[in-house]
This record gives C-alpha cells, structure tokens and sequence, in this order.
C-alpha cells in the first residue's frame, strides 16, 4: 500500500473536500510529481480541447500555496514535503523489517517477533529484535515453520508495549519489506489500533522490486533470491534473519535501479507503486472503509465516482476478499488493476453463507452485467468428468460445463484442469477405454491410434474388444467414480509392490504416480456422490432466528424458502415428498445448469461450520430434521 492511500481515500470520500485537498492528497501519494493534465484529469475527468487550460488551472488554484512546488524544466507539480524523498540513494534512510504472525490474518495481537535493520543507501546499520508475546497460542504450523514457540514467547512483552519503541526505530524512514503488503497489514493495523493512525511511512517491496527487474527469475521468495545472489540464507524463518535478506537484496536491487535510470528515492518509489507493465494502480478507497467490512460471507459490488457498476463478486468472508483487491499491488494483472484504479465506491451485502452469496453473485451478473465481469476472470473454474452411456463405446470427458443430455453421467465438481487430465489418463490407461473423439464405428481393417498400440487402449475402432467386454470397463470407471475404488487401487499397489521386489523399478515409479493421480477421485467427501444429479439433499444455512432451507434434489436446486415459521416448514416438507421421484426422472433444464453447478461447488469448498446437510434417501423429511437445533453435519 502507497504512502498517501488512506489520507487519499479519506479526502476524495469526503464530500467537504476542496480541489485543493485533493490535489494535495494525491500528491503526497506520488512523491515524483505530476503534470498539470494529470491533476486537471483528477478534478475534471478531462480540460477539453484547449491544452493549456489545465495548466492554467492548476497554476491559478497552487502557485501561491506554500504546500505546493512546481518544477519548471520538468513541469511537474508535487507537494513540498516529497523533496526530502529527491535524494540519492546514498542519502535516503530505509528500515527493512520482517515480522513472524500466528498466521496470515491480521487481528490484535497476532505479531509473534519484529526483526529490522536500518540502513543509509546500501550500509546496513543498527537492528532491531524482539520476540512478542501473542493474544492467542502459536499454531503448530508456525512453529514448524519459524521455531518460535508458546514457551519462547511466554515471557515476551505484548505489543502494546513494544510498538512504541519499533515506531521510534523507524522514524520518518522508508519501510522495506519482502512481501511488503503482508508486513504492513499487519503493523498499519497495529498502528491504528493503539496510536490511532496508520503507518504513515513511504514503502517499498522488494518482491514487487524482483518481479519488475529479474522477470526472468522464476522463483522470487526471499531465500531463493538470497541463493540467487549467493547470500547466506541463515536464520530463514526469523524476524532478524529475513530482515538482514531482505535488507542485502535491497541494496543490490539499488544497484540495479540506478542502471535503470532511477537514481533518486523518490523516483524508485513511484516505480514500486507502479502496477502491471509499469502502470500506476491508484486506490480510492480508505484502508478505515476496508477495515470497517464484515468479516461475513456476502456479495461486494464496486461502482465508479458516478456511481455506475463496475463488478460483483462473491466472499466467504468479505473483508478479506475485498481487502486483496487494494493490498495485492503489483501482483495484480492488468485488468484488475484497472478495476481498482477506477472504484470509488463499494457496497456489500451479507448472506447466511457463502452459497447464498454465490447465487446472488450469480442472480446479479444475470439481471445487471458489470462491465468488469465480462473481462476478468473469476475464481478457479470447476470442471466435471462426463460418460456419455448411451454410445456403445463411451470414452471419459472432462469438461467445464453441465449438460441437459440424456445418459450422460456426469461427476465433479473438480479444481484444477491439469492435476484432473492426470488422473483421467491414468484411468483409462489403466481400464483401457478410449480417449479418441467422436462415435466409433468398429472395422477390423482399421488401423489403431498410437495409443492402441501401445496397449494403453483396448483399441474397440478396429474391434479388438466388443461391446459387452468393454462395457464392464466402463462399469469398473463409473464404480470408481461412485466411491467403490477399493478393488482397483488394491491391484495397482498389488502390482507396484511385486514390480519393486523384481527390481523394475521404472514399472513400480509409473504404478506408483497412477496411485497418486487417482487419489484425486479417491479421496472424494463421504456421502456425497461423485454424480452430480445423485445428489439429494436440504442445505440449512444461518443460524437460530434467521435461517433457510435449500432443497436439492437430483442434483438440482428445486427450492429455497426461509425457515421463518411452521408454515414455511410444512411447506419445505410438503415440496419433497410430491417432488423426490418427479425429479428423478425429469431430464436436466438449460435453466438449472448454473445453479446446480453453483451447489455442486458449494459442497465441495464447504467449510465444516458453514451451513448443515441433511441426506434424503427417498421422499420423507420430517419436521423435526428441519427444526432440530442440532442439525446433523457429514
């Protein structure tokens, strides 16, 4: 996050706000400056035709404040205060600082050690350590990772008490950190609970640094740079031996700056605020607004200064979702950044739970069509394997959309394309069905793809195998997919086994990576069926006073009703006992694809407190399994 964001934000959301507090607001957060059209465009979208009416403007509205300095041979404007950022590197003071948490989400007390080093240019000097003690235990995890133990800390000081003194460490000086957005979070929070305002120092990433001057490097965390500059890598994983990385890394990265032609802090500063392709990502949205969210699943809509809707999107919790929007920096691609740059404002609306929120999500993108949806990519796309049992000859698909046909199986959801195509060529190596496209029809004369020859398909093109033989293929895949893995995961390891005991260990290796790429069909959540239309249940979500009822049947969403009186009950009641079997044979509609892709995804991604299911295995749902306060969970 950029120096001036938050007193940005604040300002433009600011209905009293003059011209002139805006000009200044966004100065401060551009310490290199800026052209009269660029702070013309900032207060009037545009000067129309006359070029020099924006110079004009602006030289009426600052030229005799003593805030403002104009530069005439670069004919740049900035606020005074940001010329003692135009200093050489050997001039500008840094703190590089790195911080070991409970875990990545910010909260009271949930720092676990400080480390620091300042540095003047590219000479490290004096540190700065200190375990601290957190409001809560340290999570195994952690401790695995940095060593820091719950005795280690016992004794430490709370950061209540030591915050003061890493403030008056660092000064006025410029924070470095690795990761930065994740280091500042965590002290901006801090700091705005118990000084009452933010961090208020300019900062740099050198992990933004690293992906702007070594994009051919693919590995950019901090030790694998250190092992890339031939740093020493001791003390990985604490506060002060990360800081003393990171503060190395720096001085080269200075190093590289300079060739680069950025020889001045200020300059380097407005470069690492810079987003995708050397793009500045401005931010109009107070970090107290963010901070301000619910940590409550919900919908977030992001709308222009006039206004107008620019994207919908959903969150399991929102504050967190929307807060990656303004702390992602750099790591945004393009058109993301482009969205950010243009909201001005957010609205939000909290829902049960997270599926609620994706059908609204869903509903809204429907009726409304943001323009941002259309060009950004959402989350991860789910894909479902599909048979198609009415060909005689059916070959496993992977495909991301549900289909109304009839006779095709379909199962998933799944996350993640490249891990699911592994496991698919595995199991129709191991089974011997077809992956070649098309209906088959058998002729001896016909000549096998590569693999038939190669024994990884039972070649039924040219009728090496007829119909009932390879239908009991097929039947073993769908036993599979419904759960029953047992026999063919126990032959696969049986054959792995006796292959490493006669010393064919490229056999057992392959044998071997087949057992791992099934687990992904293996390890599949009980009870629920890899079938999407096998799916027959009711989701309740919310809590005592305000909850709801999601009928799904035959993998469909059939009904959603509050449960806000007896009526509302009976009624949920009443609907599965006269729809259970109209269902079962009632073929897919184009209209339900989206929603039960919705619910097949929700029950996947579910967390284990979000929302009870209760399995239907025929028509009857009493009243009490609905009204129950301890409803049952898988």
């Amino acid at each position: 996050m950029d120096e001036g964001a938050g007193f940005h934000a604040r300002l433009e959301r600011a209905a009293s706000a003059t011209a002139k507090e805006k000009l200044l607001a966004f100065l401060e957060a551009r310490p290199a400056g800026a052209d009269a059209r660029e702070l013309i465009g900032l207060l009037l979208n545009g000067a129309g035709t006359d070029p020099d009416l924006g110079a004009r403007l602006v030289r009426s509205l600052l030229g005799a404040d003593p805030n403002f300095i104009y530069d005439a041979d670069s004919a740049l404007w900035s606020v005074r205060r940001a010329a003692s950022l135009r200093v050489p590197f050997d001039e500008a003071q840094f703190t590089v600082v790195d911080l070991e948490t409970t875990g990545g989400r910010v909260g009271p007390g949930t720092i676990v050690e400080i480390g620091a080093y300042r540095m003047t240019g590219r000479r490290v000097g004096e540190s700065y350590q200190t375990l601290v003690r957190p409001h809560a235990p340290i999570p195994r995890f952690i401790t695995g990772l940095t060593s820091i133990t719950n005795a280690m800390v016992r004794d430490a000081p709370r950061i209540e008490d030591v915050l003061p003194a890493f403030r008056d460490f660092m000064g006025d000086s410029v924070m470095v950190a690795h990761n930065a957005p994740f280091d500042f979070s965590f002290l901006d929070f801090e700091f705005r609970r118990i000084f009452g305002i933010g961090v208020r120092n300019p900062v740099l990433c050198t992990l933004r640094m690293a992906r702007r001057f070594l994009p051919s490097v693919k590995r950019k965390r901090l030790d694998a740079l250190a092992e890339h500059f031939g740093l020493s890598t001791d003390g990985r994983h604490r506060g002060l031996g990360d800081a003393r990385m990171a503060a190395e890394i720096l001085s080269i990265f200075l190093d590289i700056a300079e060739k680069n032609g950025l020889a001045r802090l200020d300059l380097l500063l407005d470069h690492n605020q810079r987003g995708i392709a050397g793009r500045r990502i401005e931010r109009h949205i107070a970090p107290e607004e963010i901070a301000a969210l619910p940590s409550a699943p919900g919908v977030y809509l992001m709308r222009n200064s006039r206004g107008d809707l620019l994207y919908v999107g959903k969150a399991r919790r929102l504050k967190d979702r929307v807060s990656s929007y303004f702390n992602a920096g750099i790591s945004l691609n393009a058109k993301t950044a482009d969205l950010v740059s243009h909201v001005w404002k957010l609205e939000t609306r909290v829902t049960r739970s997270s599926l609620e929120a994706a059908l609204l999500e869903a509903r809204l993108i429907r009726e409304l069509k943001p323009p941002f949806n259309r060009m950004l990519k959402g989350v991860a796309p789910a894909y479902f394997v599909k048979l198609d049992l009415m060909d005689e000859f059916p070959r496993i698909m992977i495909s991301s959309r549900l289909t109304t046909r009839r006779g095709m199986l379909q199962l998933g959801p799944f996350i993640g394309k490249a891990s699911l195509e592994r496991s698919i060529r595995a199991l129709s190596r191991i089974l011997g069905v077809r992956t070649c496209t098309g209906k088959l029809k058998p002729d001896p004369d016909f000549a096998p793809c590569i693999y038939g020859q190669m024994g990884h398909c039972t070649a039924p093109c040219n009728g090496s195998i007829g119909g009932d033989a390879y239908g009991e293929r097929v039947r073993k895949a769908v036993a599979f997919f419904r759960g029953r893995s047992g026999a063919l995961t126990a032959e696969l390891a049986r054959g792995r086994d006796q292959a490493a005991r006669a010393l064919r260990y490229e056999e057992a290796s392959r044998l071997h990576r087949d057992l791992e790429s099934l687990a992904t069909f293996a390890n599949r959540v009980a009870r629920l069926s890899q079938v999407v239309t096998e799916n027959n249940l009711v989701i309740v979500t919310g809590r005592d006073g305000d909850r709801a009822a999601h009928v799904v049947l035959s993998g469909r969403l059939a009904l959603s009703r509050e449960l806000s009186s007896p009526g509302a009950v009976n009624e949920i009641v009443a609907f599965v006992a006269d729809n259970f079997e109209l269902y079962r044979g009632r073929p897919v509609v184009r209209a339900e694809l989206e929603p039960m892709t919705i619910v097949a995804l929700w029950l996947r991604e579910r967390a284990p407190d979000e929302g009870s299911l209760i399995y239907l295995r025929g028509p009857e749902l009493s009243v009490d399994a609905l009204t129950s306060r301890d409803l049952p969970n898988p």
